[in-house]
């Protein structure tokens, strides 16, 4: 229950330090951090960081080929293609 104590605090603590001096609120920040993180161990299904389930990568590559090169690619191509019907 002690981990719900210091969820409970959380925000009475943030709103005391508006308007403070910044290393009164630096602090506070890290003592709110410092709650976060065990909660986050502790609880880890209530207040663990949760997967989204979902991964997105986006990757993309250019190769600049001449028009020469690109002849001879598409002919190696098409031979593949031939060969694949007739083999």
């Amino acid at each position: 229950m002690r981990v719900e104590k210091w969820i409970d605090e959380m925000v009475p603590m943030t709103d005391k330090v508006i308007g403070q001096e910044m290393a009164i609120v630096t602090a506070t920040r890290n003592s709110v951090d410092v709650r976060k993180w065990v909660a986050s161990r502790l609880m880890p299904n209530q207040y663990g960081d949760q997967p989204s389930g979902v991964t997105i990568n986006n990757q993309t590559s250019i190769v600049m080929v001449s028009e020469e090169r690109q002849r001879e690619l598409q002919a190696v191509r098409q031979r593949m293609i031939e060969q694949q019907k007739g083999g």
